[in-house]
C-alpha cells in the first residue's frame, strides 16, 4: 500500500514500478500539488494503475501540511505487509503506530527526500516528527549518498536504502523524441544559431538563487556574447528577475521563456548545451535527471540533494554562494557548443545509473525485509 500526498510527474515510473512488482493499492492524499499547476489529467494517463484518493480532511495550505480522515480505515481493510509512506508527518506517525499496535507485521517506511543539508538544518515541529516516526519504521528510503551517510550516522538503528528522484530513461526518452519539431520552432523564434545555451528549468523563486546566476552569467556574457541563458518557469520572483535583466541590458542574452509542461517542457532540453541548477537549498532536483537523460552536461549546487548524479563525465558542481568558482566552471565548459543547430540532435544519457537499476535495489530492499516464511 502506497499513501502519498499527491502526484508529480518525477514519481510516475516509480509508483508504476513498485504497483508492477507488488502488486500496490495508492491512496493519493490531494488531487494535484499546491506548488505546482500540472496537468493531472495528463499525468494520470501514465500510470499503469487507477490511483484512489483519500481527500476528506483538513489543509493547512500556508504550511502545505494536512490531516485526513479515513485511511487507518484502508489500511484495516487490505491488511498490506507493506506501507510506504512520505517524509515525517502525522499520517506517517499515526500509519506507523496503528499498525504497530493492529498488525505488527505490516512494515512500514517513508520516502525522505532530505538532502544532507536540509537533514541537518531540520528544526521545531519536522525535528521532532522525525524522531517519533523514526521510532517507529521499519525503515527510510533517501534520495541520496550522503543523505544516507548522515542518517547511518546519526540514527544507526533504522534500515535505510537510497533511491533518487529519478526517472525512466525510455519514458521521458520518448516525449523528447516528439517534441522535435517543438525543439526547432524554438531555436528558430530565438535566434539561436551559433549561440551556446545555458538552461534553467524550475520555479523562479528565492531558494532557486537566480540573481546570484543572473549575476554570474552576465559576467561571463559580457566577455562571451555567443552565450544565451534560458530560464523556463514561473514564480513570485518573476518580475524582480525580469527588472534586474532590464537594468542590466542584457535581454539579448537572458531570456525568459515561461512556464511549460509536457512535450512543451521537454522540447527544450533538446537545444541546451548546458544545464544549471544554483539552489542554496534544494531537496533534490528532478530537472538534473531529466537533464542528464537528455545527455545535457549539468552544473549544480552542491546543497542540491541531485549533486549526487554529477560526477567528471556529466557536469560539475559548485558552492552556491561562489561567483568566481562558478564563473571558473562556465569558462572551463562553455568553451564550445555541443548542439547541431541543423538537426538539434539529442546525446547519449548522462545518467550514472538507469531508473531499472535503482528499481531493482529498492524492490530488493523492501521485499527482502518483508518476506514471510
Amino acid at each position: 500500500m502506497i499513501f502519498h500526498k499527491a502526484l508529480a510527474p518525477y514519481r510516475i515510473d516509480l509508483f508504476n514500478g513498485l504497483n508492477e512488482a507488488f502488486d500496490a493499492n495508492v491512496y493519493l492524499f490531494r488531487r494535484k500539488m499546491l506548488s505546482q499547476k500540472f496537468d493531472m489529467a495528463k499525468l494520470e494517463s501514465q500510470l499503469t494503475f487507477k490511483p484512489r484518493f483519500i481527500i476528506n480532511g483538513v489543509d493547512f495550505r500556508k504550511k502545505g501540511r494536512m490531516i485526513r480522515f479515513g485511511y487507518l480505515n484502508k489500511i484495516a481493510h487490505h491488511k498490506p505487509d507493506i506501507i510506504l509512506c512520505w517524509e515525517y508527518n502525522i499520517i506517517t506517525f499515526l500509519t506507523a503506530a496503528f499498525t504497530k499496535i493492529f498488525f505488527p507485521k505490516t512494515q512500514v517506511y517513508t520516502i525522505c527526500d532530505d538532502s544532507v543539508d536540509v537533514a541537518k538544518q531540520s528544526s521545531g515541529v519536522r525535528r521532532i516528527g522525525r524522531y517519533l516516526c523514526l521510532k517507529l519504521l521499519a525503515g527510510i528510503i533517501l534520495g541520496n549518498d550522503s543523505a544516507e551517510e548522515w542518517y547511518n550516522k546519526n540514527f544507526p538503528g533504522i534500515k535505510t536504502t537510497v533511491f533518487p528522484i529519478i526517472q525512466k530513461e525510455e519514458r521521458i526518452m520518448s516525449i523528447m523524441n516528439t517534441a522535435q519539431q517543438i525543439s526547432r520552432e524554438y531555436h528558430q523564434q530565438l535566434n539561436l544559431d551559433n549561440k551556446k545555451v545555458l538552461l534553467f528549468v524550475g520555479r523562479l523563486v528565492q531558494v532557486k538563487n537566480l540573481n546570484f546566476l543572473i549575476d554570474t552569467f552576465v559576467d561571463y556574457a559580457n566577455q562571451n556574447k555567443d552565450a544565451v541563458l534560458i530560464l523556463v518557469g514561473d514564480g513570485d520572483k518573476k518580475s524582480e528577475l525580469v527588472e534586474l535583466v532590464e537594468r542590466l541590458g542584457m535581454q539579448k542574452n537572458i531570456i525568459f521563456a515561461g512556464r511549460y509542461e509536457n512535450e512543451a517542457l521537454y522540447a527544450w532540453y533538446r537545444i541546451a548545451d548546458f544545464f544549471i541548477l544554483p539552489s542554496i537549498s534544494e531537496t533534490f532536483g528532478a530537472v538534473v535527471n531529466e537533464s542528464l537523460i537528455a545527455g545535457v552536461p549539468v552544473f549544480c549546487s552542491n546543497l542540491a540533494g541531485a549533486a549526487c548524479l554529477i560526477n567528471e563525465n556529466n557536469g560539475a558542481t559548485f558552492n552556491p554562494y561562489d561567483k568566481a568558482e562558478l564563473l571558473t566552471i562556465l569558462n572551463t565548459f562553455l568553451k564550445e557548443k555541443r548542439k547541431s543547430d541543423e538537426t538539434i540532435s539529442m546525446h547519449n544519457s548522462l545518467m550514472p545509473y538507469t531508473f531499472n537499476q535503482r528499481m531493482n535495489g529498492l524492490i530488493s530492499f523492501l521485499g527482502h525485509e518483508n518476506s514471510r516464511e
